[in-house]
């Protein structure tokens, strides 16, 4: 150590005199150095005395209190036990601790080499150290370095100018509030108030649930300035990478997402694995309806016997329309006729002529003479009814049959039918009519059986007919593309066909659609077909009405999962061309034009440089805007900037324990008057 330090005790406030200085002349830097270094080592010193000064402060704020207005009631003096004593007297105590050290060969650590720094700022900034406090990373430790450091000199300066320790203490914790208030005020202008704050919190959880974790700041805000300023610096030299890192990024994780939710639906998927589930359910509906059908008719049987005479006007009368002749042009009334209806019709007549008895031969068992002398039709317990060439009647078992075979002909015809379906349609109504008489005339549980049946049928076939066009598709990928067609106005259809398919074809159609919602429009397209667009998924995504949305994505396994991540990408792809054009797919013209104008800036400058032309500072200049784009653009997109600017308003309290640790080891809050 160079000098020799000597302790007087009766030194005010235990300070320490110099016996001899130093001979030889010293290193200001060295001397620096060993200052910063003593004044930390000072600065641990008072740390350790901390709760013997807190004690004395709160011992000498009560003589004070009580002092004061003893001196100004009496005008005396105050009494020996209300003075305030000397610190350094007081045992553990920080100047206390500090004048032992010093007695020791251990006070080289705590007191300037060179006793010129003593007091000073070097010896004071080391003590501010001490603000430096576990910290969690490397960058909040020099952030709690740089508050001591400039608190601690602030706080000396301020108090060698008034020589007041309020105002000092108040610069001190100047660096920390300044700091907040930065962040304040930084935070409100990137996304408001508290309000503002919800809202970008909301959006970073809406981000996360569409598989983006890292957002930009524009993105994560919505602040269309920061949106804007993003969208240049993805053509500005210097950030493009950085902001197509991050682009890249967020595709990535809606892409992601995306494909999860297709699996989640169904491992099969395909215009093909679609078409043909779309065929295959309509098939399997068809056959299913037909035997339901069969079994609601058969139960008929126990209230109307087969062979109850029926009439069959209305039929009859449906077949004639069918077939009848445009008036006035007999050849040109063939040519929209129907061979095999009209062949049906020829049938009716033929069978409902009836058959006259034959004198000496036995009627059939279902045959009797009605009181004309005509064979009727039989029913157990019931009159006759007389039948012949213009009763006009058929068991009604024939009827029934007949309509189921109508019936048939409806589910199972197509495009291609020799007979189109309206006409079916027209003979199978006119059938259930007359078979409603029957049900009407023969009871309520009857006409309840009849009902019941009908009311199905009805509805079936009514299904059929909407989604025939589908069944009749050749391919089944064009089975598909119709169904997808169908989701932009025509919700009845979709539903008819999702109603007729089971839950595996459903969720094989929904990951299909999921699946093709995001793939990149063919100018944009990669040579392998696999790219995928954000913004052709919010495209397609809109072509569907919000009721078509809902029924493709419903009614399969997990279905409410896979309706929630396609919701929150649409949701995030929204956000996206809302804020900004950067997550379009940019063709790289305006970063090529801004990179030639930029490196043709830089070279003249070189070229002119060299020549004498131009200053050399153009080329300087222009690197360092690109290593100001590249940080602005690192600062935008890090995922701790944006984090933090969604957070509350609120000082750390690492931060404030940093600054009044480097307030302690400075001895600003251990100043004795």
């Amino acid at each position: 150590m160079a000098g020799k330090w000597v302790i007087e005790d009766d030194a005010p406030k235990g300070q320490w005199v110099v016996e001899d200085a130093p001979a030889q002349e010293r290193s200001k830097i060295a001397d620096t150095g060993n200052a910063v270094g003593t004044g930390y080592f000072r600065g641990l010193t008072r740390l350790a005395a901390l709760p013997v000064d807190t004690a004395a402060n709160v011992l000498d704020l009560g003589k004070a209190a009580i002092g004061a207005p003893y001196i100004a009631l009496t005008g005396k003096a105050p009494p020996s036990w209300l003075e305030v004593g000397n610190r350094a007297n007081i045992l553990g105590s920080g100047d206390n601790l500090v004048r032992n050290i010093s007695k020791t060969r251990a006070g080289g650590l705590i007191n300037p080499a060179n006793p010129e720094y003593e007091g000073g700022y070097a010896q004071a900034i080391g003590g501010g150290m001490n603000g430096v406090i576990r910290p969690n990373t490397v960058l909040q430790g020099v952030n709690q370095a740089v508050n001591s450091v400039a608190g601690t000199a602030a706080g000396k300066g301020v108090f060698d100018v008034t020589g007041s320790v309020p105002l000092a203490i108040a610069a001190g914790m100047s660096p920390t509030a300044i700091q907040s208030g930065s962040i304040d005020l930084t935070q409100r202008a990137i996304r408001g108030g508290e309000a503002g704050r919800k809202a970008m919190e909301q959006r970073i959880q809406d981000l996360k649930a569409a598989g983006i974790d890292n957002p930009t700041m524009g993105l994560a805000s919505g602040n269309r300035l920061i949106g804007g300023i993003e969208n240049l610096l993805q053509n500005t030299p210097g950030a493009v990478g950085v902001m197509r890192r991050s682009r890249d990024a967020a595709v990535g994780g809606l892409e992601r997402k995306t494909a999860g939710a297709a699996e989640t639906a169904s491992p099969q998927r395909g215009a093909l694995e679609a078409g043909t589930a779309i065929q295959g359910g309509i098939t399997s509906f068809r056959d299913n309806f037909k035997t339901q059908q069969g079994l609601l008719y058969d139960k008929m049987d126990a209230y109307i016997p087969g062979q109850t005479p029926t009439n069959v006007t209305g039929t009859k009368g449906a077949l004639a329309a069918l077939n009848a002749d445009i008036p006035g042009a007999p050849e040109l009334s063939k040519q929209f006729k129907n061979a095999r209806i009209m062949s049906i019709e020829a049938a009716m007549k033929s069978d409902t002529a009836g058959t006259p008895a034959i004198p000496g031969t036995a009627p059939s068992p279902s045959l009797l003479l009605g009181s004309n002398g005509q064979p009727a039709f039989m029913s157990p317990g019931r009159a006759a009814v007389p039948a012949g060439p213009s009763s006009g009647l058929l068991p009604f078992e024939a009827v029934k049959k007949t309509r189921t075979l109508v019936g048939n002909e409806i589910a199972d015809g197509g495009l291609m039918a020799d007979v189109p379906r309206s006409k079916w349609n027209a003979m199978y109504g006119a059938l259930s009519g007359d078979m409603q008489a029957v049900a009407n005339a023969n009871g309520p549980q009857a006409t309840q059986a009849f009902n019941r049946a009908t009311d199905y049928t009805r509805a079936g076939i009514g299904r059929l007919d909407r989604v025939a066009p589908f069944a009749d598709k050749v391919a089944p990928e064009q089975a598909f593309t119709s169904l997808m067609q169908s989701t932009r106005e025509n919700v009845s259809t979709l539903q008819a066909v999702k109603k007729t398919l089971p839950e595996g074809a459903r969720g094989t159609v929904a990951g299909t659609v999921i699946e093709r919602l995001g793939k990149a429009n063919n100018g944009v397209q990669n040579e392998l077909g696999t790219a995928w667009s954000p913004d052709t998924f919010l495209t397609n995504w809109n072509k569907m009405t919000p009721q078509a949305q809902n029924e493709l994505f419903s009614g399969f396994k997990n279905s409410a999962q896979v309706m929630g991540d396609v919701s929150a990408v649409a949701k995030a792809t929204s956000m996206m061309r809302e804020n900004s054009n950067l997550w379009a797919n940019p063709s790289g013209t305006g970063a090529n034009l801004a990179a030639r104008g930029l490196l043709g800036a830089v070279g003249a400058g070189s070229l002119g440089a060299a020549g004498g032309l131009l200053n050399p500072m153009v080329p300087l200049g222009a690197g360092a805007a690109m290593l100001g784009a590249n940080g602005l653009a690192r600062g935008l997109t890090n995922r701790t900037n944006v984090d933090n600017a969604a957070k509350n308003i609120y000082i750390d309290p690492r931060m404030l324990n940093s600054q009044v640790n480097s307030l302690i080891g400075s001895g600003l809050l251990n100043y004795q008057p």
